[in-house]
């Protein structure tokens, strides 16, 4: 298994960084102090991995931006994500079903669609009652959750329903967050 974070060094990435660096495997972290060799480092990755490759931060319907979001660089893109050869891919970023969905022919693929981890998102919403530290618990549980299905090797194309019928819900948030995942066959 290999997991890459692209770590803007936000509260968003730190919940992220807490819930997966703990999955055994090779835990890829890109930082704004990355050097280029990141690039490398990613597509080597994305070649060699056969069985799961997990991939975690900010993004857009374009992909898995680098850190530095202002530069609007793509860690995963329309020109790599054909290069990725796991058998499980799983995409934990802001409109990452969005981004897959233009793929058909990548398959297996759990996606997040809009992802709420911050106060800003939140509001844009119309989620105004929640602050930072509620809505970092929410993210966690999540996480936790999506690792949970991980380690116990639930096939992917049941995660989206298990995700959903979850009985602890913790919120708004969590429901709006849970109903975003998506599979892609």
């Amino acid at each position: 298994m290999t997991i890459i974070l692209s770590n803007a060094g936000d509260q968003d990435c730190q919940v992220l960084r807490d819930s997966w660096i703990q999955v055994p495997g090779r835990f890829i972290e890109i930082t704004p102090a990355s050097d280029d060799s990141w690039q490398d480092e990613v597509e080597q990755a994305i070649h060699e991995e056969t069985e799961t490759l997990v991939l975690l931060g900010h993004g857009t319907s374009f992909g898995l931006l680098f850190p530095i979001l202002e530069r609007g660089e793509y860690i995963i893109h329309e020109n790599n994500v054909h290069d990725i050869h796991a058998k499980n891919i799983i995409c934990i970023w802001c409109n990452a079903s969005a981004f897959i969905s233009q793929f058909p022919d990548v398959h297996n693929v759990v996606a997040s669609s809009m992802f709420i981890s911050n106060v800003e998102e939140a509001y844009d919403y119309g989620f105004t009652e929640y602050d930072q530290p509620s809505i970092n618990e929410t993210s966690r549980h999540c996480d936790q959750e999506l690792v949970q299905l991980l380690t116990e090797n639930v096939p992917l194309n049941e995660w989206v329903m298990r995700i959903g019928a979850h009985t602890d819900i913790l919120n708004d948030i969590d429901v709006f967050n849970r109903q975003g995942f998506y599979y892609q066959q």
